[in-house]
């Protein structure tokens, strides 16, 4: 009896919510789907979960080069949507963390050479002259001079979510002036290491005037994104093949708004997870995996048109834990949707 009253709770609340977000105006097709990948090392095999290698990163390059694709600036994508622009069919974005030195010596050469646009972020604490395995300014300064977009990614790339306030400040702060006096500029883009944010820190990022913020968690960028929480997939030797990649690329954005819960650090565990879709129509092949570091969740998926919510059957472990949720459009293009927690 008990089950019945709780499932009936749930439903009410959640009508409730679709008639308390949901406007006609957000009822139309998604505009916009950019994919960005993300890289940290390139043929350093002693380092495989951050690593890829040199016939991955060519196998790569050979197809973002394919002419169905259109290779942007991270910041050309994110000022598209920001400015309600249209994004070109197939629009891809290419990341690297922090500034390994392989970088330089084994893939900026090919991206330079197949005019690849590059966003590099940097934690400035690494950039040393005498650090043996990543860049120091000169060779960043280099990489600037021919093209190479700079990011922030924090000083110490510490575990942000676990600073206090004044902490995230610091990191912030000491890095924008390490920029500042190095390269004479403050980076406008932010990439959250490890991918762990929470609303805090989110929150620092606007007043700091940073334009946007990317996590590590996989998905593809559309007009409805958290501008503050951007997907990025990740590619390392185990999910680097070229299949993986392929499907990615082709990837488009799965239209997703009024997300919950709205801080990735969770303050509830198991949460409630809901959220809504801009074409009702994708509820009906939508399909939502959960995983922490104890494998799958096990949950149950409830669909009140475009009002998606997500139960789960046990709680996440600490640490990192990623919900993806794809369906296939009517268009033929699988829709993906990922997002990160935190605990």
């Amino acid at each position: 009896m008990n089950k019945i009253i709780k499932a009936f709770s749930i439903k009410i609340f959640f009508i409730y919510l679709i008639f308390l977000t949901i406007s006609p105006s957000q009822a139309s097709n998604i505009k916009n789907s950019a994919v960005v990948f993300m890289y940290h090392k390139f043929g350093v095999s002693k380092y495989p979960s951050t690593n890829v290698s040199i016939d991955q990163l060519d196998a790569h390059i050979n197809e973002f080069t394919k002419e169905k694709y259109a290779l942007r600036p991270l910041e050309f994508i994110v000022d598209t949507i920001i400015n309600d622009g249209q994004l070109p069919k197939n629009t891809i974005g290419i990341s690297i963390d922090d500034a390994d030195k392989s970088f330089f010596i084994n893939a900026w050469p090919k991206f330079k050479k197949n005019n690849i646009p590059v966003t590099l972020f940097v934690n400035t604490s690494t950039i040393a002259n005498n650090n043996k395995s990543y860049l120091n300014w000169d060779q960043i300064r280099v990489l600037k001079k021919e093209g190479v977009n700079i990011g922030a990614h924090s000083h110490n790339h510490y575990h942000m979510s676990d600073l206090n306030i004044d902490e995230v400040k610091k990191e912030i702060e000491f890095s924008n002036q390490i920029f500042l006096r190095e390269l004479g500029e403050i980076p406008t883009l932010f990439a959250y290491p490890y991918g762990e944010t929470n609303s805090t820190i989110i929150n620092l990022l606007k007043e700091y005037k940073f334009k946007v913020a990317f996590g590590q968690h996989s998905g593809v960028i559309n007009e409805t994104s958290n501008l503050y929480y951007l997907p990025r997939f990740s590619l390392n030797e185990k999910y680097a093949e070229i299949s993986r990649v392929k499907f990615a690329a082709n990837a488009k954005g799965l239209g997703i708004y009024d997300f919950i819960p709205e801080d990735p650090t969770l303050k509830e565990n198991p949460p409630f997870i809901g959220f809504s879709l801009i074409d009702e129509n994708l509820a009906k092949s939508l399909d939502c995996f959960v995983f922490d570091s104890n494998g799958q969740v096990d949950k149950q998926i409830f669909k009140f048109n475009e009002r998606i919510e997500i139960r789960l059957d046990r709680k996440l472990s600490s640490g990192r834990s990623r919900i993806n949720c794809t369906a296939k459009g009517s268009d033929g293009y699988w829709r993906w949707y990922g997002h990160q927690f935190y605990l």
